[in-house]
């Protein structure tokens, strides 16, 4: 059996059929020509919902955990977190914990106080590609939100803090660099709330970046 292909980069339109690409020794290209979220983010479906630089306190599961995405009933879209990171902007009186992924489920409504959401203040996600607006389908609760349930722990970031006094002054000035990444290993359905806590409240406060895509929910037979 030979395999046809073409030597050489080109660029196609979607739906047009094409012989693979092959190099100059007949090997058949492989490689990513582009970053791996690069189509994602071109299409416009990469966001990032990011907290105010001052920071937030992550406390254990209540109702009022922040920053919180709510995935909508009727979006028809699924948010599939990529990435999470956290930058420290205040010590506080350190307390020795984890942080940890929280989810609320068959959360319907925002009515008030007879809603699954009660109250909060919604700020726009920041799609990833600079030319285009916020078309997620999330509800971002960065800072304030009020729920009528409790939430779950979904699953732990594997950051954790010590109990130490927390100051960057301690041996010098150091730079720390707290990322999860979650590579799609997480996906906030419909009627969903995604929030973040901690496994006990701690007084250090983080600015919070989480950067997901938002993609159509699968066709089914």
């Amino acid at each position: 059996m030979i395999l046809e292909g073409r030597a050489g980069s080109r660029r196609i339109s979607d739906g047009i059929d094409s012989p693979i690409r092959i190099g100059s020794s007949a090997e058949v290209i492989t490689g990513a020509v582009n970053g791996f979220f690069y189509e994602q983010v071109l299409r416009g479906n990469g966001y990032s919902f990011t907290t105010a630089l001052a920071g937030n306190a992550l406390v254990a599961a209540t109702t009022s955990n922040a920053p919180a995405i709510w995935n909508p009933p009727s979006s028809n879209r699924l948010l599939s977190i990529i990435k999470v990171t956290f930058g420290r902007t205040a010590k506080g009186t350190p307390l020795e914990g984890s942080i940890v992924y929280l989810r609320t489920q068959q959360v319907h409504d925002r009515k008030g106080t007879a809603g699954d959401l009660v109250s909060g203040t919604e700020v726009a996600a920041v799609n990833l590609r600079s030319d285009l607006g916020d078309n997620s389908g999330m509800v971002f609760f960065p800072t304030t939100i009020v729920t009528t349930s409790t939430p779950a722990v979904w699953a732990c970031s594997g950051i954790a803090q010590t109990a130490d006094n927390g100051a960057t002054t301690v041996s010098g000035p150091h730079a720390e660099q707290l990322v999860d990444r979650v590579d799609g290993l997480l996906v906030v359905g419909p009627g969903t709330l995604f929030s973040i806590g901690a496994a006990v409240s701690l007084s250090s406060t983080y600015t919070i970046s989480i950067l997901a895509l938002s993609l159509p929910l699968p066709q089914t037979t």
